[in-house]
């Protein structure tokens, strides 16, 4: 926002005609876009704080220094929900403009609006505390500039009202023929009874995140949810919550994943394990035995020298170790070798699949990829894993059926974007390669360990929604150094980094119009248990995140 001429925002915000001719699916499309398209979210918050805080990835030479310290530039949803609500508002604001005869057939479209309003209004929430919404959104409506900020605790309660309230009207048959989002949908192409389970989903992720600051009302809602018929809850990979693009949607520079080292914990846990996934996570090594030829020719290793069995090798994630003179002559130091007039970089250590994150990436001859962008926003894998995880806690039962479909279609989901995204070096799946991961003894169901494996597999499941990785991580504890897949402790210098846990606040500034407001959110929050020495101090915690 402070690259804005702010002038040109509030007068935009309080015109009540700026958007008379524009049709309200368009809105949403807007909006949608705006919420996932957010590259530098990608960028500043995945690929260099998230991900390397919660393992997924880490630097080209590993970890390094106090990484955990730095969080400058960090998070982009705040000012990204102003501008994406606004425009889900208007949605609303354009039927009420529309003939009466003409309004009932927007009934629909407005729930699904608002469903995706509570989602970004929840993610946004989640790691910030407090926030404005039942005031916002309204300036161009004759609402205020001056937004008073809802709790979290209240926010997620009203969230659980309007998603209720959405998804009862969209079970319901309408009055009138409805206008359908269609192609303004880039999540379920308008099918309302997808919205319904979506909206479900939802209520199921919001009440998990309350199970320690709100068990009650958290065990209400779960209750309400599992006493759901079954066609209104996700039941297959077809019903998750994901944003379908084309590769040109995550083609900018600030998506560009290819410095992202796959992580050691990761890599070892899935290679010992045979996991399925593997080979769609993480891009192998470049000691092929064409390189390797090259490099015998060039005298950089000796006759004879042949392709490793394994290929796969993730880098050191605690600073300590990634400093090592040891394990930075092993691990971290290159070959490169010519190929005709191309110089190539024999690397020991593997990288993320690039084209996981950017389709478009160009493969190692330099050949553009054409595959379909996905991003999610809530699988059915992740509902699986909740299902799963409530069951264990003693809410309902299942506990290891639903676990199982998390892994089986998190597996699938993967195998199909391992085809749809177009992914290098990749293998379909077979049921049998599923079947047998299913009993290695680290990832068969121990009821004694079953919030463990439970989260540890949702955590791998989270490599394309690392924010959700590091919610699991706050909310449960799992990953960690003894769990399934197995986290080390970060040190640097031997002190113990400390992770973050929510995003620095903006500094209070006595000139901004909504002063007071922000004033009294900020001191609500300081009473909170944990929240930190300061609003910038990242290692605090928010409402939900009770110690």
């Amino acid at each position: 926002m402070s690259s804005c001429d702010k002038q040109d925002f509030v007068d935009t915000n309080i015109d009540p005609d700026a958007l008379s001719s524009i049709p309200p699916e368009n809105q949403f499309a807007n909006a949608s876009r705006a919420i996932q398209g957010q590259d530098f979210e990608a960028f500043y918050d995945f690929y260099t704080r998230i991900m390397p805080w919660m393992q997924y990835a880490t630097d080209v030479r590993g970890n390094q220094g106090a990484f955990t310290t730095n969080v400058s530039n960090f998070s982009n949803r705040y000012g990204a929900l102003y501008s994406a609500g606004t425009q889900l508002t208007d949605v609303e604001k354009l039927v009420e403009k529309m003939a009466e005869s003409e309004q009932p057939r927007f009934v629909h479209m407005i729930r699904i609006a608002r469903i995706l309003k509570a989602y970004y209004a929840f993610y946004v929430s989640d790691i910030y505390g407090s926030i404005p919404y039942s005031e916002a959104f309204q300036a161009r409506y004759g609402g205020t500039l001056k937004p008073a900020y809802d709790t979290q605790q209240a926010l997620f309660a009203k969230l659980d009202e309007e998603l209720k309230e959405a998804v009862s009207v969209l079970k319901q048959t309408p009055g009138a023929p409805q206008i359908a989002l269609g192609n303004y949908d880039s999540y379920y192409n308008g099918a309302a009874l997808k919205w319904v389970k979506a909206g479900n989903a939802l209520r199921l992720k919001i009440a998990l995140r309350q199970i320690k600051s709100d068990q009650a009302k958290a065990t209400a809602v779960i209750n309400e949810i599992l006493a759901m018929p079954a066609a209104d809850l996700m039941s297959a990979n077809e019903d998750g919550w994901v944003y379908t693009a084309s590769k040109s949607f995550t083609e900018g520079g600030n998506w560009n994943p290819t410095s992202l080292r796959a992580t050691k914990p990761m890599v070892d846990f899935m290679w010992e394990n045979k996991d399925p996934r593997l080979d769609a996570f993480v891009a192998p090594n470049t000691y092929t035995q064409a390189n390797i030829n090259l490099l015998i020719a060039d005298k950089q290793l000796p006759a004879g020298t042949t392709e490793p069995a394994r290929r796969y090798l993730g880098s050191y994630t605690s600073p300590d170790q990634a400093t090592s003179p040891a394990i930075r002559a092993r691990y971290y130091t290159t070959r490169t070798v010519k190929s005709g007039e191309n110089s190539i970089v024999v690397d020991t250590l593997s990288y993320l699949q690039p084209r996981l994150f950017r389709p478009a990436e160009a493969d190692a001859n330099g050949k553009g990829g054409t595959g379909l962008v996905y991003i999610p926003v809530l699988t059915y894998s992740d509902y699986c894993f909740m299902r799963a995880e409530v069951a264990a806690r003693g809410i309902g039962a299942g506990a290891k059926d639903w676990y199982e479909k998390g892994v089986v279609s998190s597996i699938q989901w993967y195998d199909m974007i391992g085809t749809k995204s177009q992914l290098t070096n990749y293998t379909a799946v077979t049921q049998a390669e599923i079947d047998a991961y299913l009993l290695r003894p680290a990832v068969a169901f121990d009821a004694a360990k079953a919030l463990d494996q439970i989260a540890s597999q949702a955590y791998l499941h989270f490599l394309k929604q690392p924010s959700e990785g590091w919610a699991l991580w706050k909310r449960t504890g799992y990953p960690n150094a003894t769990s399934a897949v197995a986290l080390p402790v970060l040190t640097n210098n031997n002190a113990v980094l400390t992770i973050p846990r929510r995003a620095p606040l903006s500094l209070l500034n006595e000139n901004d119009q909504n002063y007071a407001n922000q004033k009294a959110a900020y001191d609500g929050m300081a009473a909170i248990p944990g929240f930190g020495k300061d609003p910038q101090d990242a290692t605090g915690r928010v409402w939900w995140d009770k110690q």
